[in-house]
């Protein structure tokens, strides 16, 4: 499994999560080996990044591709 993290820097907080679903969505329809993602809440340990997001990948190629389109 290959693990694709993003945060949310430029991001308002009330967009965040509606922002890494959008992510998710394309995500599922652009990469076969696109297997999902999961958020955590941060804001207690960082003083720049309030939540990130985990997309997790079977293949490099669609790790990749998510990775020039999304990084």
């Amino acid at each position: 499994m290959i693990s694709i993290y993003l945060d949310d820097a430029g991001i308002a907080y009330q967009h965040v999560y509606k922002h890494y679903a959008t992510v998710d969505r394309w995500a599922k329809d652009h990469c076969a080996g696109y297997r999902g993602y999961k958020t955590a809440d941060v804001s207690d340990v960082s003083l720049t990044t309030d939540v990130i997001a985990q997309y997790t990948f079977d293949n490099e190629q669609d790790a990749t591709i998510f990775l020039l389109k999304w990084k």
